[in-house]
């Protein structure tokens, strides 16, 4: 699991608890492990969670108190990440996470940042294992889903979750949890994928004249749109094409760049795996679907280029463009069910005209499978991590015939964008924006004027694990250049918080398709 602190230079990483051999020692070419355990200081407790500095390269462990594994998280209005629900304890010194309620402050540090994660005296009021977060209008977290018990990959009606609740910054009493009827099936049903395939839930926030907490949701292979504060139907959708999508399916999902002033909701649904028991096979199917249309249909786009993938993870880049990484080509999501790994990059150009809209990159030569995950950085380069093998420890999660080791090396990739001549530099912007109101940034290329087509665009990088990017989301402003001087800009902040909920977001320049290095910025908190 990763993200990125708000308003810092670092990357945050938390794992399931297990002996950990990722720490000094490991060898950056081979990716041979350590050969002394990476351990808190004073203690026989690895390390499980870790900030990254993107400038320095220095790492400095963290200290969750409780077990974060397969869990979720959303960020408040402030920027403070809230991270739900987690597994049973393991040894001596790690709580039960399955109700916990962690928190992780953002930027700016006065200094080297010394943040670490906070327990909070609230919890989560039923356990959940594999829940999905998002982020809604008025800057709470929704908790989607679920399990109450840790260690199955499939789902099963004597310990399904079938209920949301939400989680306060304040620590407020919540609502008690209300049941979502896509998540509910009883025991007969417990091999029925469109059923039963409900964990890590999809949710996309959907742009709404009524800025109402309206939220495309997907489980298994059903899709809705449900109000989750009036606690209500909006809308039945078209089942998922053919298969179930969710958690152990383990599809790629995201909400295209919404583009002002209409912000037309477009999802990309693309591979996943089948629900054929006990051998599901890999997808290479893509879908989209405009949730808000008077009928809407799921319509058939390209297909992967590269053949089938599941629990790829896919990123939005500020070009407009959708990057998909990691992953497996056969099998599914879950311990033991994954093989032939995903090398190859590839990039969805939504704008392309059809039968061209992927472009295939460089692939990587480290296999990425089972908890692996990426995240936009501000320089507009994508970070990958992650990959548990099989076996406990060192050797996690696929099958018995493969051989893909946990994987302790983080890269980064750089998109096509990166090898431009010149970028686009940010020269002023604010600290914060509001909604629907007009604000001005200055930008240049090459200390010039920026010619062409320019975009400014605001991105939420999202909270990733399982091929899951929660709350995720980019939006195309508004914007006109000043007549007086070509590198000023008036810019139209998102409509309201159905568009962007709240928060603090990258602020991007791109020119003619090539973006500027990000900048924080605060909107509606």
């Amino acid at each position: 699991m990763m993200f990125l602190p708000p308003n810092t230079t670092d990357a945050v990483f938390i794992d399931n608890y297990h002996v950990n051999f990722g720490g000094p020692g490991v060898d950056l070419e081979t990716g041979s492990p350590s050969p002394t355990s990476y351990l808190y200081d004073g203690t026989e407790i690895s390390v499980f969670g870790t900030e990254y500095n993107l400038v320095t390269n220095a790492l400095r462990p963290l200290r969750p108190l409780s077990n974060t594994f397969c869990s979720a998280g959303s960020f408040f209005a402030d920027g403070t990440l809230a991270n739900v629900a987690g597994a049973e304890p393991i040894t001596k010194g790690v709580a039960d996470g399955f109700n916990k309620i962690r928190t992780y402050s953002p930027g700016p540090c006065a200094g080297a940042c010394s943040t670490d994660w906070i327990e909070q005296s609230a919890t989560l009021q039923v356990k959940r294992w594999y829940p999905s977060a998002q982020t809604l209008v008025d800057g709470s977290v929704l908790v989607v889903g679920g399990a109450n018990v840790g260690g199955l990959v499939l789902n099963e009606a004597s310990i399904n979750v079938p209920t949301y609740e939400i989680v306060y910054q304040d620590n407020r009493v919540s609502p008690p949890p209300v049941n979502l009827p896509i998540l509910e099936f009883s025991a007969d049903e417990n091999l029925v994928p469109g059923k039963s395939y409900n964990l890590y839930p999809i949710l996309h926030l959907l742009p709404n004249a009524a800025a109402a907490d309206q939220i495309f949701t997907v489980a298994g292979n059903q899709a809705i749109i449900w109000d989750y504060a009036a606690n209500a139907l909006v809308k039945t959708l078209p089942n998922t094409p053919q298969q179930p999508r969710t958690f152990p399916s383990s599809a790629t999902s995201v909400i295209l760049p919404l583009v002002a002033p209409d912000y037309i909701a477009t999802i990309l649904v693309c591979g996943g795996s089948s629900g054929d028991i006990p051998n599901p096979v890999a997808l290479s199917d893509c879908y989209t679907i405009n949730p808000l249309d008077a009928v809407p249909s799921w319509q058939a786009t390209d297909s992967l280029p590269n053949g089938p993938q599941t629990m790829s993870d896919g990123i939005l880049l500020p070009d407009e463009t959708v990057l998909m990484v990691n992953g497996a080509r056969v099998g599914s999501g879950g311990g033991f069910m994954a093989d032939d790994p995903v090398l190859q990059p590839v990039i969805y150009n939504a704008s392309a005209s059809a039968g061209s809209r992927f472009q295939t990159m460089p692939a990587t030569t480290i296999p990425r499978l089972y908890h692996s995950a990426a995240v936009l950085l501000p320089p507009c380069r994508v970070a990958f991590f992650g990959n548990n093998g099989h076996q406990c420890a060192l050797k996690q999660q696929q099958r018995n015939t493969s051989f893909y080791p946990t994987e302790y090396r983080v890269e980064v990739f750089s998109p096509p964008y990166m090898s431009a001549a010149a970028r686009p530099i940010i020269n002023s912007s604010p600290i914060d924006i509001t909604y629907g109101h007009t604000f001005q940034i200055q930008a240049s290329l090459s200390g010039g004027t920026l010619q062409g087509i320019t975009h400014i665009v605001l991105s939420s990088p999202g909270f990733h694990t399982h091929g899951q990017a929660m709350s995720q989301r980019m939006v195309m402003m508004q914007n006109e250049a000043s007549t007086e001087s070509g590198n000023t800009f008036s810019v139209i902040a998102p409509r309201d918080a159905s568009v962007m909920p709240p928060g603090q977001f990258l602020l991007f320049v791109t020119n003619n398709g090539i973006p500027s290095e990000g900048v924080w910025v605060g909107l509606g908190g």
